[in-house]
């Protein structure tokens, strides 16, 4: 059919986007609870994720308002520098495009890319391990289970029961049954799953008592086929009356075992809904503390379960498809970098916010995402910590910037940091890890130009200033030692106090060196010891028993060099 005799529609389907136009997402919930119990939102603020298509057109077709829509859009409305709209209509009873910018979440997407943060699984604790598993990506083929064909799955066709409304729970349950009428007969359009689950759980007892009683068949030398095996199926098909007996066994040990009996693992299969944790009550029958840990790690479908929530879209939401950040960055000048290049971020919220209580920590914004300050309240900055290369870098004093907001400053409150990885948690919101940044890594960045200065400062610290070589720093002594007493808080150190003046390396007085820089002259050689005068030996009229008595104290003091005995 040619263009011409197409009728208008045709023509409009064919010069438009109504088809490619994916359906919107349901809005998320921006609603918190603040500390007052009450509930913030805004109409205008940027969504956690996007719920319309962004579309972009050529800057040909821009300049002529053909967004490829059912009518042009006018120029003024759409001349930016990110031309990148949402369109939440196509018309409406006034004849009028309903459409937005989505340069927000475009922008978000632009900067991730540049940032090249990896997209990873955010695991949780084990029960009664002493470490943190580590995350693993999103695209890694990771199972929880021997059976290698079977991987993690991040989208059910059941709901997540546990996160459901009392009302959506009701209508779900309701689906599942057959709908009545009024004289309370089935009506022809509803169609129960109880008979379909009733043939499911038949096959599951099926497959359960086959695995003994093939065992035993191949224990007394049977050669067990295809056709021999599907004959002891048919055999160990239960009927209607040992099914009933069957699932009322199945539901006596529902009561005592919760969610972790076969009965919840058959529900959770033939509905699919996404695997939960079994709940240890102390009324189980596990009672040992190890036991009890290790049996709530335990899944009951083949993929595993979260303690988590499922997500709610993609782990990775098309923001990053790197597998890991052990990458290495190559400067064209300063060559192969130890750490990868840093990103300004914006303090959006202090420790101490101006009429609130002190925060534990500061709130920074890194490429559209808020994400917390990896340094906390409690951070002690005399200890050795991974964030010791941290440092003023372009005007921008970490620790400064994150205390209280300057309102001053140009540009507001602002530090560097480095991204090291994120997650996307159950209700679609991105999640962020990041560390202070290294002021090195930073100088670099800003073209080198306190490069110099901070491998000037590296230099002095292990450099001589008699000598000019190169030393190595002398280690502290171990804690509890001389070099390194530790007296606790309640007497002073007295020794430290006695010996600060006039001592060497290592705590020794160096009495030849102590004039040097008054002449060069030595000191005088140091007196000769004198023995402690005795109370009551050294008086001036003394009897002739008492001087003996002197003298062979002083022979004891002088090592016997004395008269003879």
């Amino acid at each position: 059919m040619s263009k011409a005799a197409s009728s208008p529609t045709a023509r409009l389907l064919q010069h438009s986007r109504l088809f490619s136009l994916p359906r919107p997402l349901p809005q998320p919930a921006l609603e918190s609870a603040t500390s007052t119990g009450l509930y913030r939102a805004s109409d205008t603020a940027t969504l956690p994720y996007p719920t319309h298509q962004a579309i972009a057109t050529p800057a040909s077709s821009h300049f002529r308002g053909d967004w490829g829509l059912k009518r042009a859009l006018p120029k003024k409305a759409t001349n930016s520098s990110t031309p990148h709209i949402r369109v939440r209509a196509q018309d409406n009873t006034e004849h009028i495009t309903d459409f937005g910018s989505a340069a927000d979440h475009t922008q978000t997407r632009a900067k991730w890319l540049e940032m090249g943060v990896p997209l990873w699984y955010k695991r949780a604790k084990a029960s009664g391990a002493s470490s943190i598993v580590p995350p693993a990506s999103v695209f890694d083929d990771v199972t929880s289970s021997g059976d290698t064909k079977v991987t993690p799955r991040w989208k059910y066709d059941g709901p997540w029961l546990a996160g459901m409304q009392d009302g959506d729970f009701e209508r779900f349950l309701s689906q599942l049954l057959a709908k009545r009428n009024s004289d309370g007969r089935r009506d022809v359009k509803g169609r129960s799953r109880v008979d379909d689950f009733r043939e499911y759980v038949k096959d599951r007892l099926v497959e359960q008592d086959l695995v003994p009683a093939r065992r035993e068949a191949q224990e007394g030398g049977e050669v067990l086929n295809t056709a021999k095996l599907n004959a002891m199926r048919q055999e160990l098909r239960p009927d209607d009356a040992e099914l009933d007996r069957r699932l009322q066994d199945l539901r006596h040990k529902h009561s005592t075992q919760s969610l972790s009996s076969d009965l919840t693992a058959y529900m959770t299969a033939f509905l699919d809904l996404p695997a939960v944790n079994i709940a240890i009550d102390t009324g189980l029958d596990v009672r040992t503390p190890m036991l009890r840990a290790m049996v709530a790690d335990l899944a009951f479908d083949d993929a595993g379960a979260d303690k988590a929530a499922p997500p709610s879209t993609h782990p990775a939401a098309g923001l990053s498809y790197l597998r890991t950040n052990a990458v290495m960055a190559n400067h064209p000048l300063h060559g192969p970098q130890a750490h990868r290049s840093p990103v300004l971020a914006r303090v959006v919220r202090p420790k101490t916010a101006g009429g609130q209580g002190p925060e534990f920590r500061a709130k920074l914004g890194v490429g559209g995402v808020v994400c917390n300050d990896p340094v906390s309240s409690t951070w002690n900055p005399n200890s050795t910590s991974r964030h010791e290369g941290a440092g003023d870098v372009g005007g921008y004093n970490p620790d400064k910037m994150a205390h209280q907001l300057d309102m001053d400053m140009e540009g507001g409150n602002k530090m560097w940091v480095q991204p090291q990885y994120a997650w996307i948690d159950e209700t679609g919101r991105i999640r962020l890890e990041v560390t202070r940044g290294d002021k090195e890594a930073a100088a670099v960045k800003l073209d080198g130009n306190e490069l110099e200065s901070i491998h000037q400062a590296r230099a002095s610290a292990t450099e001589a200033p008699d000598r000019g070589v190169l030393v190595m720093p002398t280690p502290p002594a171990p804690p509890g030692t001389a070099g390194n007493a530790n007296f606790g808080y309640g007497l002073p150190d007295m020794r430290r106090i006695n010996r600060s003046s006039g001592q060497g390396a290592g705590g020794q007085k160096m009495p030849e060196f102590s004039n040097a820089g008054r002449g060069g002259k030595r000191d005088p050689p140091p007196a000769p010891r004198r023995r402690p005068e005795v109370r009551g030996f050294d008086q001036d009229i003394e009897s002739e028993e008492r001087a003996e008595t002197r003298r062979r104290i002083n022979d004891v003091l002088d090592g016997g060099r004395g008269r003879s005995w």
